[in-house]
């Protein structure tokens, strides 16, 4: 059959290779219909082919129904060759290359094809017999020449690899990659001094080149040569001083020394240039910061932060050099110093949960409430389905007295929390708390219920609830068993203490009120609202003298209730 296209490859390939007319004895198309056929078959089985749209069962359906009705058109072999080498039908790859190759010996295109087939299955003597043809044929494309070098090396013939660097380098000169690729088969016959030599000559070719220095300096690396190697840095510094590979060579070199002040000051030359890869400088603080947390006691801290300062100085708007420069400063407790620097990071392009937070955890630790409320209700944006912020937002609305919104803020976060029970205790106790504050009593009680079935012996939630239950003189037969159980489990803590005789009092048991609430105004330095309580229950047992004592104690100890003044106004309890 004869076409009027060849076959779908870029438009040089479509260029070089030959048209299909060019090939006797194809036969001609039954019928004009056919001849539709095909070409109909054949683009949409090159389009099944093109990378972004890749569909190979697509494209060797398609082009089976070509060969049905053409079954020796050659661009249509060269194309069934390449899907079948792409689904890793390697020998019909071949059957279909090899019949390309031999239609037209002089097409690249299809003797490449065949020696990629060939090399896939490592018959490298097949690939080199095509790829020396090719070297004759197209004598002025190096590429081809440098592939057979390549192959030759592979299958050890090291001289014949050799002699094609060379009849490269007597027309185009000396060249780094054909020096390199030379230094390359000397190493692997073990050439040492013919390796040196080619290094010398290539840095000979220009002194002012401090990478071809830096070859011959890896190189007596290498060979244990440390005192020349030792000489080309500082060649390579005259040249080049602010070189920050060589920086990091020198960084190496005294390190295999033990020379590690020396060392840490090359490593720092080299965290000054902004021409060392950033990505770098990050896994170089990272692995210090690694080695701090293990060994607190080394200057592995210190050197860190030092390079850290180094870091964020050269790289300002770097997210990760400002995250792990903040990570150094939280290690070393400068908590306010490291919110600055998360936030930084917060703020860059990339959007890093882990980055928010460790933010919102610093937020919380220096009780910056206003702050922690605008960054976690920025983080739940930006992570909806992270419990943290939610939890963080509802903490930071509850210190501000937005109890409504705190309530909503860790209602709505409850449901991102799976198979953690103490991050599901958290909410649970905060979520009460902030229902009792914004006077939903139903809904607070309910979450510390909720929040007991997870762990009954929480001492926190037995007391709280116990006291929100007594504050309104409510249940208080499940109030005073609450609190009894809290103080069981936690002995002389005063405030569980303050709590039961407070339910005492709410039940009239004033005489047993008294010696909980005496017990608990004795504990440490003086508490406000115990020292109050203390007052109330004294008063209850007629000891007038001794509440009005309690009640001024309580107002020194910074006791401003208007109900406190009240009574000292008064000099009684108004029930």
């Amino acid at each position: 059959m004869v076409t009027s296209f060849t076959s779908c490859k870029n438009k040089k390939e479509a260029v070089d290779r030959t048209s299909i007319k060019e090939f006797p004895g194809d036969a001609k198309p039954s019928t004009k219909a056919n001849e539709v056929k095909f070409t109909s078959f054949f683009i949409d089985g090159c389009a099944a082919l093109q990378p972004q749209k890749q569909n190979l069962p697509e494209a060797l359906r398609l082009f089976t129904e070509c060969k049905k009705i053409d079954p020796n058109s050659i661009p249509l072999k060269y194309e069934l060759a390449k899907t079948y080498k792409l689904i890793g039908a390697y020998e019909l790859a071949i059957q279909n290359a090899k019949a390309c190759a031999e239609a037209n010996p002089k097409n690249e295109w299809y003797q490449l094809l065949l020696i990629d087939c060939y090399v896939s299955l490592k018959q490298y003597n097949q690939s080199i017999k095509l790829r020396e043809q090719l070297v004759k044929n197209f004598p002025d494309k190096t590429e081809f020449q440098e592939d057979l070098a390549i192959e030759y090396s592979i299958i050890g013939e090291y001289d014949k690899s050799y002699k094609i660097y060379n009849e490269l380098e007597k027309t185009y000169g000396i060249n780094e990659q054909i020096t390199l690729n030379k230094i390359k088969l000397l190493k692997n016959q073990k050439k040492f001094k013919e390796t040196e030599d080619e290094l010398l000559r290539l840095a000979n070719s220009n002194k002012t080149e401090p990478r071809y220095l830096a070859y011959l300096a890896d190189f007596y690396i290498e060979q244990q040569r440390l005192d020349k190697a030792k000489e080309m840095y500082d060649m390579i510094l005259k040249i080049d001083p602010n070189n920050p590979s060589i920086n990091l060579a020198l960084h190496d070199y005294y390190s295999a020394q033990g020379k590690d002040d020396e060392a840490f000051d090359y490593l720092k030359k080299a965290f000054q240039n902004p021409d060392l890869e950033v990505d770098y400088k990050i896994d170089a603080a990272r692995y210090y910061f690694s080695r701090a947390e293990k060994q607190p006691e080394s200057n592995y801290y210190a050197r860190g932060l030092e390079l850290c300062e180094i870091l964020v100085k050269v790289h300002t708007k770097e997210s990760r050099g400002n995250e792990v420069y903040a990570d150094f400063l939280l290690l070393g407790g400068k908590i306010q110093e490291s919110a600055k620097y998360y936030y930084i990071a917060a703020s860059g392009e990339a959007v890093d949960y882990r980055v928010w937070s460790q933010l919102l955890f610093a937020d919380s630790e220096l009780k910056n409430y206003d702050s922690l409320e605008h960054h976690s209700a920025k983080a739940m944006d930006l992570f909806p389905s992270q419990a943290i912020p939610y939890f963080f937002n509802g903490v930071a609305n509850m210190q501000l007295k937005n109890h409504k919104k705190a309530a909503q803020s860790l209602k709505d976060g409850l449901e991102f929390v799976s198979d953690n029970k103490s991050l599901m205790m958290d909410f649970y106790t905060n979520l009460g708390d902030a229902y009792f504050y914004g006077k939903d009593y139903a809904k607070s009680d309910k979450a510390f219920d909720d929040a007991l079935k997870i762990d009954a012996d929480n001492t926190y939630v037995l007391n709280n609830y116990a006291y929100y239950l007594s504050l309104r003189n409510e249940n208080l037969d499940k109030a005073e068993k609450l609190s009894r159980k809290a103080n069981e489990l936690v002995h002389d803590n005063r405030n569980y203490m303050d709590t039961y005789g407070w339910i005492l009092y709410q039940q009239k048991k004033y005489k047993e009120a008294e010696e909980w609430l005496a017990n608990a105004s004795k504990m440490g330095p003086p508490k406000a609202d115990i020292l109050e309580h203390y007052g109330d229950v004294l008063y209850k047992l007629n000891k007038q003298e001794e509440a009005m004592t309690q009640w001024n104690l309580a107002r020194q100890a910074g006791g401003k209730s208007d109900e406190l003044l009240n009574k000292l106004r008064s000099k009684k309890l108004n029930d």
